[in-house]
């Protein structure tokens, strides 16, 4: 009752004020432990990391069970090290020219609402950059969403992330898991898996026709065509004997060396443009409300902007130099996380803090509570960037701000994210003024949805500088 009373995203929150750091629930008829201590999110993360390898997952098929995000033990090793080339420093300045592309369609886009002078819903406008990078730099793909709302794959990306918790669906899975593996077999994954199964079939035709069209050095860098030459160097480095020893349709192990198949390389596919498209748009808009509501901020990112950048563009190097941006982005994502919260499974049963945890427990990290625990953060329903000044960084209680997990298992593409993130920023904050309007909540109202987002939209009004 609390669960569908509170909210998904308010509830954690109001459950550590009521029971402490640490305390145990039931989602259906499976058990979780729920911790925001820090010391304890520590050894789970990153000391007693073998004992909590994985995450937990609930009804999946087999195409899910491969994304980077479900992988488990060696499985999950081998994507991992198969993936993070994709996102070295030298392939993300490659994509700078993409995100560039894209940035100035946000621009242009942005103006028209400025000439408007009315207020707006920033989420159509945020989606719609973030659909059109996530095009570019996961496949090579112009999409151009918001002048073409009806592309089906701008329409699916839209419905995909419409499920509430208290979905029918989703309740029949935390109440009953058992009938994951029937709802699997009886074909009905489709429904709960919804319009994922467009992104799969979008996904597999673009695999198919580079394959057919070779992937040459010259083409401009993305997460599929590092994956498929990855593939295909390996294959090629590999004899007939080996070839036939390992099946690179059953090997999972990560010291073989075997190339990415393709059902791994659609698995990755899927799950980059799903979660970097929502996670984006949602700490865009939120950022953007946050700046309507602290003018003074946003003047002071206007300043450094100009001071550091001038006319420059935004690339790799130079917003690493904007400081004060830094902080406010980081600020945003304390006060509205990407993820509210992180599970991970116990694989051996162990005592941490004199804490007994079982076999196959799931520990939730609720990542809310933490961010918003006056403990570490004094006044946190404030907006207060220099929290993360270079002097309070350095006070900071470790594990007590997780926007993108942490240990070895955290967010694979972080430097990608922050990137798209500050060249928007920059863009915008250089050429608009971000204004609050009548329609602008002070505080903003929350879904109940697992996603965090603002029940009544996000609304300002952009001014041109």
């Amino acid at each position: 009752m609390e669960l569908k009373k509170k909210g998904y995203n308010s509830v954690f929150k109001y459950w550590r004020e009521v029971y402490g750091d640490v305390y145990g629930i039931f989602f259906g008829v499976k058990p979780i432990l729920v911790i925001s201590d820090p010391e304890l999110i520590q050894e789970v993360f990153v000391k007693k990391f073998q004992n909590f390898i994985n995450r937990t997952t609930y009804a999946r098929d087999e195409i899910s069970k491969l994304e980077l995000a479900s992988a488990k033990d060696d499985h999950w090793k081998y994507l991992r090290n198969v993936m993070a080339p994709s996102y070295s420093c030298r392939q993300l300045k490659e994509m700078i020219p993409m995100i560039h592309t894209c940035a100035n369609t946000l621009v242009e886009n942005t103006g028209k609402l400025a000439d408007s002078e009315k207020a707006v819903s920033v989420n159509g406008l945020f989606s719609a950059y973030t659909m059109d990078v996530m095009a570019a730099t996961g496949f090579g793909s112009k999409v151009d969403s918001l002048k073409n709302p009806n592309d089906p794959l701008v329409k699916r990306a839209k419905d995909i992330f419409k499920t509430s918790i208290f979905n029918p669906s989703v309740i029949l899975t935390l109440l009953l898991p058992s009938t994951a593996t029937l709802i699997e077999k009886s074909g009905l994954s489709t429904f709960i898996l919804g319009n994922q199964i467009y992104f799969r079939q979008f996904c597999k035709k673009l695999i198919e026709e580079r394959k057919e069209s070779g992937i040459k050095d010259d083409m401009p860098k993305n997460v599929l065509n590092l994956m498929i030459k990855a593939q295909l160097k390996a294959q090629e480095n590999r004899c007939p004997e080996e070839e036939k020893e390992h099946h690179l349709e059953n090997v999972t192990n990560s010291r073989t060396g075997r190339g990415i198949t393709d059902d791994e390389i659609l698995a990755q596919c899927v799950i980059f443009f799903l979660a970097g498209y929502e996670t984006t748009t949602s700490s865009l808009t939120f950022f953007t409300h946050l700046m309507a509501i602290n003018p003074e901020p946003q003047q002071k990112i206007y300043e450094e902007i100009m001071d550091v950048l001038g006319e420059d563009l935004p690339d790799y190097d130079n917003v690493t130099k904007l400081t004060y941006l830094d902080m406010c982005l980081d600020e945003s994502l304390r006060m509205y996380p990407l993820g509210t919260g992180l599970d991970r499974q116990c694989n051996k049963a162990c005592t941490i803090k004199g804490v007994g945890i079982p076999e196959n427990l799931t520990v939730r990290i609720a990542v809310d509570a933490l961010h918003y625990n006056p403990k570490y953060w004094p006044e946190p329903e404030k907006f207060i960037p220099e929290r993360f000044s270079k002097e309070s960084k350095l006070k900071q209680v470790p594990f007590t701000y997780l926007p993108f997990g942490g240990g070895p298992r955290m967010c694979l593409g972080i430097r990608l994210a922050k990137l798209v993130l500050k060249i928007a920023a920059v863009q915008m904050i250089r050429n608009f003024k971000i204004l609050a309007t009548e329609k602008t909540e002070n505080p903003l109202v929350l879904d109940d949805t697992f996603k965090l987002t603002a029940k009544n939209g996000v609304w300002v009004k952009f001014q041109r500088r």
